[in-house]
């Protein structure tokens, strides 16, 4: 799967203050496309890049959609561990983070920081996919 950029912000999970606000303006200012790539099959991508180190340090995070003529992000050049989101908790998307986070720290996944994403699919599921060793 390739996905091409919609727009970027750079944040920190731990010392951006305004960490949601850019998130959430990233999805708002690009509803519309991400409703019309969703409603035509597609999927749309929360896709996390150019790490400063790993998950403590900054980093970008770009709201992206479905393209096999992008090279932006090509997913077939990494091995993959998913997470299953609980799409039905609005706490959903972060447990997940904090899950892969204590997986990482307890050394039960070894990740590549190359780049990794949330993934929304058509049929309402999410699904997060880190790049592994």
């Amino acid at each position: 799967m390739n996905f091409s950029i919609l727009e970027t912000e750079r944040t920190n999970n731990f010392t951006d203050p305004a960490i949601q606000t850019k998130i959430g303006s990233l999805w708002k200012r690009n509803a519309v496309t991400v409703q019309k790539v969703l409603k035509e099959g597609g999927t749309i991508a929360c896709v996390y890049h150019d790490y400063q180190t790993d998950f403590k340090g900054d980093y970008s995070v770009s709201l992206c959609k479905e393209d096999y003529a992008s090279t932006h992000f090509d997913t077939s050049n990494y091995q993959w561990k998913t997470y299953v989101v609980d799409s039905t908790d609005d706490l959903g998307i972060i447990n997940t983070w904090h899950a892969i986070w204590l997986d990482e720290e307890r050394g039960n996944i070894n990740r590549v920081y190359a780049f990794d994403f949330e993934q929304y699919n058509p049929n309402g599921e999410i699904n997060i996919l880190v790049a592994i060793h």
